[in-house]
């Protein structure tokens, strides 16, 4: 029911004090209804009342309610607003550590949970817990300002009290089977509306978006069947409890009366018993009416804690000065689970500065796994791998990030001008610096035509530019970086044959001072690699010269005959 952790992440004292206030409203309660008893019983009895002293307790009581309500509002928003700006705070330096690691969860599903996970559990905590402790607190102290008045009928209503909490752990039981995924349900749910928000164009192309509004339609409706059953089981839970609570009151108020008949509760006590009885139960009542809040809360709570707690990427101290020279596999073998076979399996491969290396195979031959492992985003192989004579495992993430990057078809370009996209590759860089990659990139015809030139406003991800120009803008902010390891993945997929030419004839020229690596699953756009590296099924299968390859490797000559076949139709000579 109660999570330790959350106590981790935001200060206690704003719990008790929410708890205190409740406690302060309930006492001012209890006062004006004595006050109210004494005097009814006054009148009753002698005929007497003192309205002056009545109307100061009303008007003193419903000020301090006022009062408290206002500061339970305040500590309730101070309460839920820390929660969520520490919660959004860990998971945002969690989802930076993670990077790219194995660990990451898909952006939607890490989008999703860090807006309505937190939500969720920001009601539990800030509005659930507070009444659950209320509770228990709220029924000790009516029974003991009842019990001065008379302990047997007391004694019942204490009895009864339980009853209300066994319903509830009784509902709860029941529906651990239908939340127990209810929580991933729901993110996997938005995951996919995500997706196929992402991808309505491609859906469209080919004529999908009917198929995937019917399985949409059908995902949500299932979602709304069990979210439906768990609000029935709520509502039939409070009918429960309402079912207790009266029968409790009822029989209070009864034991009451026949003490009072008896001449063992004066007629003070029997109005006590009156008023007080149904406020007996009305703390439990309300927790049971959050029981929903507190089941959201508690799936959320979990699914929040367990991306808090996946292990992270560990990195080494070392700084490297030295200009990186090769970077070499050692017999690495990699899979992503126990259960999956070799992603790579037992790997030996050299790549060095000043050669242009190409690495090709089909999809999920185990190319990307490689890009990952060499940049130190997948971690739990075996085997070694070094840039110079260090292992990538001593290295300090810094040295990581500075001395290599990724580069591929998923980079995003933001709704800003050309020249702050471009800055983001370093922020020092002259105007004169800013043409010269440009002119490398063959972009410099294109945008000196634009109205505002390097001031130009991009749409998002650069939408109001064609598939190659995007691309070769993002190789020339790449450019500006300056690292010593490039490793560019699928950079030329999607775009025309012109802009192919000018990315590769760039990249070749590039690998002349630095360490360039390419990947690709197609062959023709590799034939000047200074070295063809070729993937089969996470086995490196064969390497060398390209024109070396297709003369004395079998399988990169049928691989090659095959594409030109593609290429060509299906008409290959």
């Amino acid at each position: 029911m109660i999570d330790r952790r959350l106590f981790q992440l935001t200060e206690k004292r704003n719990l008790f004090l929410l708890v205190a206030i409740r406690l302060l409203n309930l006492g001012a309660s209890i006062t004006l209804w004595w006050t109210i008893s004494i005097e009814l019983s006054s009148y009753f009895y002698a005929k007497t009342s003192h309205s002056t002293r009545l109307l100061g307790v009303l008007f003193g009581v419903c000020l301090l309610k006022v009062i408290l309500a206002k500061l339970q509002e305040s500590l309730t928003f101070r309460a839920s607003s820390e929660l969520r700006l520490n919660l959004r705070k860990e998971i945002v330096a969690k989802s930076f550590r993670l990077g790219k690691s194995q660990n990451q969860l898909p952006s939607a599903t890490l989008a999703q949970l860090s807006i309505d996970g937190i939500e969720q559990l920001e009601i539990y905590y800030a509005r659930f817990l507070p009444q659950l402790f209320y509770c228990l607190l709220a029924s000790l102290l009516i029974f003991l300002t009842l019990g001065l008045f008379a302990i047997k009928p007391a004694l019942i209503l204490l009895l009864c009290m339980p009853l209300i909490p066994i319903v509830i752990m009784s509902v709860m039981k029941i529906a651990k089977r239908i939340l127990s995924g209810y929580w991933t349900t729901y993110t996997d749910l938005g995951a996919k509306f995500h997706e196929n928000l992402s991808g309505l164009s491609t859906l469209k192309a080919y004529n999908q978006d009917e198929a995937k509004q019917i399985e949409a339609a059908d995902n949500a409706e299932k979602f709304r069947k069990v979210t439906m059953s768990l609000l029935s089981m709520q509502l039939n839970s409070i009918t429960i409890m309402d079912i207790v609570s009266y029968c409790g009151a009822a029989a209070g108020i009864g034991v009451a009366l026949f003490s009072y008949q008896q001449g063992a509760l004066s007629f003070e006590g029997v109005l006590m018993f009156l008023l007080l009885s149904a406020e007996f139960f009305i703390p439990m009542r309300q927790l049971g009416s959050l029981f929903h809040v507190a089941m959201n809360g508690i799936s959320a709570c979990k699914k929040l804690f367990d991306y808090l707690a996946l292990k992270e990427p560990t990195y080494g101290t070392k700084l490297m000065d030295t200009p990186i020279e090769r970077i070499s596999l050692d017999n690495v073998s990699f899979r992503y689970s126990e259960e999956s076979a070799d992603a790579l399996h037992k790997v030996q491969l050299t790549v060095s500065k000043g050669q242009f290396t190409a690495i090709v195979g089909k999809s999920g031959s185990g190319k990307s796994t490689l890009v990952r492992l060499l940049l130190h985003q997948l971690t739990g192989y075996t085997g070694a791998i070094y840039w110079n004579q260090t292992s990538i495992q001593d290295l300090s993430q810094k040295t990581l990030v500075q001395k290599a990057l990724l580069v591929d078809n998923h980079g995003y370009l933001y709704p800003k001008s050309i020249r702050e996209n471009l800055l983001l590759g370093d922020p020092s860089a002259s105007q004169e610096k800013l043409w010269q990659v440009l002119e490398q990139v063959q972009l410099t015809d294109f945008i000196t035509q634009l109205p505002n030139t390097l001031d130009e406003r991009l749409y998002e991800n650069g939408a109001n530019l064609s598939g190659g120009q995007r691309q070769r803008l993002l190789l020339a902010r790449a450019l500006l970086r300056e690292s010593e390891i490039y490793i560019f993945d699928e950079i030329t997929s999607g775009v025309d044959l012109v802009s192919e030419e000018i990315i590769l004839s760039c990249l070749k020229e590039l690998a002349r001072t630095r360490m360039v690596l390419f990947i690709s699953h197609r062959l023709y756009n590799v034939l000047e690699a200074d070295q063809v590296i070729v993937f089969e099924k996470g086995q490196l299968v064969t390497a060398g010269t390209p024109q070396k390859l297709k003369e004395t490797s079998a399988y990169f000559k049928n691989y090659f005959e095959d594409e030109q076949s593609l290429l060509t139709g299906g008409n290959h000579q």
